[in-house]
């Protein structure tokens, strides 16, 4: 695979970056993923828009939009690719001393693509089973919610956990114990004709496709409730999916060996989100 990085396009395994560089050693940097889809990024504008948003949170220049728009369908060119999944990387570069960040003036850009992997459509289809992490999702007041930051160390151990259960992916809850989200997607839940999904004001982050599916959903008759609730409302829901940038919609099957009876919505939904990706592709 071909990669950009500050200034140059690079075979990745000839791509270095600097022991010294701040987002190695302190995880001091940004980062957002966007989806290209037969040759084309879907609402790449918004995942832009939260690049921007995350950097700002952390004092760091992003470059300016039209350099990064060109990377992003530059890249997919020089890799010969019309499905991928897009990752811009910014980090503070080097300098600075222990986590004080004056001297560290030059930041690192990093732009990769990756093929989808063979299969994914049969796979997203098929669900997942979830495992209820213990390591919970820092608060709000810890973390902001909206920073898409490097060293989500949370989300490597509530992964690592999946693991360890058997699991396809975790299930995070807040602080507080309520329902949250998963590593690296939005979670909803269905209870006869009610969908559920955590409040932002709980701690997460809200995803793209997380927005698309609310107004899916309600366009659909169904009622959207957004909020707190214990792990223990998930008892007795009719069923329960993931959204996500790279795949959609994936209906879970089972949460910590319990398993929902119905995938309804989350076919539904995933018909209708792609429908919508390729309504906007083909006129953009």
């Amino acid at each position: 695979m071909i990669v950009y990085l500050n200034g140059e396009w690079l075979p990745q395994k000839s791509a270095c970056i600097p022991i010294t560089d701040r987002g190695f050693l302190l995880s001091d940097g940004v980062f957002e993923t966007a989806r290209l889809h037969q040759g084309k990024y879907f609402r790449l504008t918004q995942h832009l828009d939260r690049l921007d948003d995350s950097a700002r949170t952390l004092h760091l220049k992003t470059p300016a939009r039209d350099e990064l728009v060109h990377l992003a369908f530059e890249i997919a060119r020089r890799n010969q690719l019309t499905e991928g999944s897009l990752r811009i990387t910014i980090t503070r570069g080097s300098g600075g001393h222990g986590l004080k960040t004056r001297g560290a003036d030059h930041p690192t850009l990093l732009v990769t693509i990756a093929p989808m992997p063979d299969g994914w459509e049969q796979r997203a289809a098929q669900g997942w089973a979830l495992a209820t992490a213990h390591t919970l999702r820092p608060p709000a007041t810890s973390v902001p919610a909206q920073l898409k930051a490097l060293g989500r160390v949370y989300a490597i151990l509530a992964a690592l956990e999946a693991e360890e259960a058997g699991a396809d992916d975790a299930l995070l809850l807040t602080a507080n114990r309520e329902i949250a989200e998963g590593p690296t997607w939005n979670f909803f839940w269905r209870k006869g004709r009610t969908i559920r999904t955590a409040a932002l004001g709980g701690g997460i982050l809200e995803g793209v496709t997380r927005r698309i599916i609310i107004e899916i959903a309600r366009s659909e008759g169904y009622e959207v409730a957004e909020g707190l609730w214990p792990r223990s409302d998930l008892d007795d829901a009719d069923e329960a999916f993931a959204t996500m940038t790279s795949q959609g919609v994936v209906p879970i099957r089972s949460i910590d060996g319990h398993a929902f009876p119905a995938t309804d919505c989350a076919t539904q939904f995933q018909r209708r989100y792609w429908n919508l990706v390729a309504d906007e592709l083909r006129t953009s």
